[in-house]
């Protein structure tokens, strides 16, 4: 079989015994990633990243055997969807129609997809997001009792506050990157850019800034993803933005060979368990 998936980052604890583990798994629209951990004692236990050239059986079977060793026990599963294309509604008035309509408009051109529904009922909003066939069919098969959401809703949960000046939050994956701003404590904007290169993120972040009467200058900036520090894009994200916080993963885990941000995302939903 052609493999379909390329692994980019792999992490194995020397003992992987754990009395009360937990998995997560996060599916974006080209990669998938995965971490488990021992609840009991707080360690990492393993943890990987992947990138996916398209979510079909074949992708979904690989990356099934790729955790087979994760699955000898029972276990509670926490699953973030990480799909670009998202729409989203108020609670108020809402209809599931209305939310597909929308979405239609907005994303015309979309695959074979289930189309999901769910809530963010703290921030009063409806989300609406496709999964390919494969994958979501897959994750129901395969983790029927598992907790699933979008990634999106992990992130404005995880936010903490936000005040006048606002606060962008910046994931940075493969080949696009989240951005979700808060000004106090309110939903402001939210999408997903492709980028090529360190300019193209900087790009987007002022474009934002300038449409949402944010300035660079005082906007508090969250960084995570895969990017590093003495990277060209933290350079030139220094020379516009003057509060930028890069918001770590705090694994414990013996000799974590990178950068703990770069899976802070993915923390996040392992510490929903």
């Amino acid at each position: 079989m052609e493999s379909v998936i390329n692994h980019l980052f792999t992490y194995k604890a020397t003992s992987t015994d754990a009395a009360d583990p937990v998995l997560a798994l996060q599916f974006g629209d080209t990669y998938a990633s995965y971490a488990r951990r021992d609840r009991s004692q707080g360690t990492l236990l393993a943890l990987g990243y992947m990138q996916v050239s398209t979510w079909d059986q074949s992708a979904f079977d690989q990356f099934m055997t790729s955790i087979g060793s994760l699955l000898t026990s029972p276990q509670p599963v926490e699953i973030a969807f990480n799909i670009s294309a998202l729409s989203v509604l108020p609670v108020a008035g809402f209809e599931e129609k209305k939310l597909q309509a929308l979405h239609q408009s907005m994303y015309p051109f979309a695959g074979p997809a289930v189309f999901k529904t769910e809530t963010a009922a703290e921030w009063q909003l409806y989300l609406g997001y496709p999964v390919p066939v494969a994958l979501y069919r897959g994750c129901e098969t395969c983790f029927p009792t598992a907790r699933v959401r979008h990634a999106f809703k992990l992130a404005l949960d995880t936010a903490g506050q936000s005040a006048a000046q606002g606060k962008l939050l910046v994931d940075i994956g493969i080949e696009s990157f989240r951005v979700v701003l808060l000004k106090n404590n309110r939903l402001q904007f939210f999408q997903s850019f492709p980028y090529a290169s360190p300019a193209d993120v900087l790009y987007y972040l002022l474009s934002v800034c300038e449409a949402q009467l944010v300035s660079p200058a005082e906007v508090e900036l969250v960084l995570t993803g895969l990017f590093e520090k003495e990277s060209a894009l933290y350079r030139e994200l220094w020379q516009y933005f003057m509060h930028i916080q890069l918001r770590d993963a705090p694994f414990e885990a013996e000799a974590f060979p990178y950068p703990s941000h770069y899976f802070t995302t993915l923390n996040d939903l392992l510490l929903c368990a």
